[in-house]
């Protein structure tokens, strides 16, 4: 059987689809366990994984700032 190397970009969907995964789960915890928003719950779990994605790079975009200080005092 060959094994199957994963691209980061790979691995960081997997990562991702498994911290959707668990997220929905909270979700239908939270609710009581009501069966029935299953979709619902994976939705909002998607958008809130995908929204705390972008802020992470929202922060590592603006993280590296280098300020050049031009003359004297």
């Amino acid at each position: 059987m060959k094994s199957e190397l994963l691209t980061k970009r790979d691995a960081a969907i997997t990562n991702d689809e498994e911290n959707v995964r668990a997220r929905a789960y909270e979700l239908y915890e939270v609710r009581g366990r009501i069966d029935g928003h299953a979709e619902e719950d994976w939705l909002q779990a998607e958008g809130e994984v995908a929204g705390g994605n972008e802020r992470k790079a929202v922060r590592a975009s603006t993280s590296r700032i280098t300020v050049k200080i031009v003359g004297e005092a």
